[in-house]
């Protein structure tokens, strides 16, 4: 989709289309809700929530008043609200606006931040404004909400919940992640890898590696970066597409491999396949089959 408003016009005489909403709980509890939106014709009336609001506009133009201003929000633009902040707002331009949103629970809020920090407990952020027109925190913010709305990986969810609370330290002014000393490489990092590739066709989650290791869900991350070069949820995607290569070279079926592999279908399976390996799964199976020729 272009981010330039004027591109998203719709043409002369079209009719207005429909507001599309996909709406999740993809961790599984109350805490946290996300939101991906293609808002036309839906206005909002002043309201405000108990949870806070972090999101970012990917599309169209957002007309919304939130702390006594009316704000025009462009693409690329990052909005945060604290819980009881009064808000409304509508489309600014006819083909409306596209918003990926998470709505965060206050102890929710709490315990990420306490995470990050390697602590038991954080202060709640008090950001200053609404609206944070930074392109490179708007694209970031975008991919963890890919990630945690739509992967249905709990370990790549689980990682991108982790990044999210970067997002929201740098929202509140608290910049990156930092002063976290990383974990010398021990005998917990080869538990963590072990396990890994003992479960590759289980949806491992986070919390499970850490309670493997008695450490936080960082800490976790940051051991396992250290000992492969990659976190956890990368890493076991590359040991799965491994095992997909090792079934395609047997002669087992692309739709075989990837139910053996943990990944949720076929189509699933092929996106991660080809972005590491560099062909399509049945490209790779025809290997043996046909010539190839290296330029």
């Amino acid at each position: 989709m272009n981010n330039r408003a004027d591109a998203m016009r719709d043409g002369p005489g079209l009719a207005p289309r429909p507001d599309r909403v996909s709406f999740r709980r993809p961790l599984g509890h109350a805490g946290l809700e996300t939101m991906a939106a293609h808002y036309v014709r839906q206005t909002f009336k002043p309201h405000s929530h108990a949870e806070y609001l972090i999101g970012v506009i990917t599309g169209g133009v957002h007309s919304v008043w939130c702390r006594g201003e009316q704000h025009t929000v462009l693409p690329g633009t990052v909005m945060s609200m604290r819980p009881g902040d009064v808000h409304h707002g509508n489309a600014a331009v006819e083909a409306g606006w596209v918003q990926r949103m998470f709505y965060v629970g206050e102890s929710t809020m709490a315990e990420i931040l306490a995470d990050r920090r390697d602590a038991l407990s954080a202060p709640l952020p008090d950001f200053k404004r609404c609206d944070h027109p930074v392109a490179g925190l708007a694209a970031q913010l975008g991919r963890i909400h890919d990630e945690i709305h739509a992967s249905r990986l709990a370990l790549s969810r689980d990682a991108a919940w982790v990044a999210f609370a970067d997002v929201v330290a740098c929202l509140a002014g608290g910049g990156p992640a930092g002063g976290t000393r990383r974990a010398r490489p021990d005998a917990r990092a080869r538990t963590l890898v072990d396990y890994l590739h003992a479960h590759v066709g289980e949806d491992v989650s986070l919390d499970t590696l850490s309670s493997l290791v008695g450490l936080r869900r960082r800490q976790t991350i940051d051991l396992v970066r250290h000992e492969t070069g990659l976190p956890p949820h990368a890493y076991h995607i590359g040991l799965k597409v491994r095992l997909v290569q090792d079934r395609l070279r047997e002669g087992h079926a692309p739709a075989a491999a990837a139910l053996e592999a943990g990944f949720a279908d076929q189509s699933h399976m092929a996106r991660h396949f080809t972005a590491i390996v560099g062909v399509t799964p049945a490209a790779y199976a025809r290997a043996d089959r046909v010539r190839t020729f290296v330029l």
